[in-house]
């Protein structure tokens, strides 16, 4: 059972963008935060009459540029793992602090989706279901993932728990950061710009779960995907700006790239007109792999409200001139 809180800073606003999930979301924070003068909001003229009072932001899909019309802010948490969507509106002038949710909370999801990826290339199922569609009887032989070196880009929480469970299919994993820092999850670690070409060059498949930061837009572009062996598959589950995307079409073109599987898109929703849709070896999903499901991740807006309420330290704080 969740512990109630009954004093503290407030008033709150709840801001979440699917009205479905926002009733969930008020049942669970008004028994866990009976005293806590809360609001919830789908749209911004929803939100709009508790701008001027609120203390407190707990949501996602808000705009960066509400936070400009809230005069008493003190606390943002983000819904998510990812903050780079208010991030460049950031009121830094003012001291209002930020926080994102544990990434581990929503890691099991994320972890099947990659895991279901790299299978259904393996177990060859687009033959298969090619074949049936032709009613054409031709064995063939699944691979196996032991067989394959397996690279994740972004060792945070979510990449972290995501190497740890790809090991548990025997296959190599390797991983890369930005900087330097131990992580048991993988065999090796590369860390530092210097040091991606040299770990994708490995990679049979390459998973993404990378940050939207300055420093990582359109990281993976043309000079490093090509670094990849030919026929490699590409997962990104992470952020879609970390991925430079004429880059991709062309190395798929070349080969390069055999498969894409892509969750997440620099525009979203992905526009109707882009040549991802019709690419064959592009499979897309409308960024479902992590979803943000109240019973997931209310628990961590709570213990964190207790530590803001009491002055003690919240877990998960972003260094905003970092952007992480």
């Amino acid at each position: 059972m969740m512990k109630r809180i009954s004093h503290g800073p407030g008033p709150a606003l709840v801001y979440c963008k699917i009205k479905a999930d926002l009733e969930r979301l008020r049942n669970i924070l008004s028994a866990a935060l009976p005293q806590v003068q809360l609001h919830f909001a789908a749209s911004d003229s929803e939100a709009a009459p508790y701008l001027p009072e609120a203390q407190i932001l707990y949501g996602w899909g808000f705009s960066g540029e509400l936070l400009r019309k809230m005069p008493n802010l003190r606390w943002v948490q983000k819904m998510g793992a990812g903050v780079d969507d208010v991030i460049d509106a950031w009121p830094l002038h003012r001291d209002v602090l930020l926080t994102r949710t544990d990434g581990r909370m929503i890691a099991r999801r994320m972890i099947e989706y990659v895991i279901g990826a790299i299978l259904d290339r393996t177990a060859r199922f687009p033959q298969g279901r090619q074949q049936q569609q032709q009613r054409v009887w031709h064995v063939y032989r699944p691979q196996t993932m032991a067989n394959l070196c397996i690279g994740v880009a972004g060792l945070g929480e979510i990449g972290t728990e995501i190497a740890r469970a790809l090991r548990l299919f025997d296959a190599r994993v390797i991983g890369w950061r930005r900087s330097e820092a131990p992580c048991e999850a993988v065999s090796e670690i590369y860390a530092g710009s210097a040091r991606l070409p040299p770990s994708v060059a490995q990679c049979d498949v390459l998973v993404l779960v990378l940050p939207l930061t300055q420093e990582s837009k359109n990281i993976f572009d043309a000079p490093i995907l090509q670094q990849l062996p030919m026929g490699a598959h590409l997962i990104n589950v992470g952020r879609g700006g970390v991925l430079d995307d004429q880059a991709l079409l062309a190395a798929i073109d070349s080969g390069r790239v055999g498969h894409a599987t892509l969750d997440v898109f620099e525009t979203e929703p992905l526009p109707k007109g882009h040549p991802f849709w019709s690419n064959e070896h592009i499979t897309i999903t409308p960024h479902v792999c992590g979803p943000l499901l109240p019973e997931d991740v209310a628990a961590h807006f709570i213990e964190n409200y207790a530590a803001f309420a009491q002055g003690r330290p919240l877990r998960n704080v972003i260094d905003v001139t970092r952007q992480y």
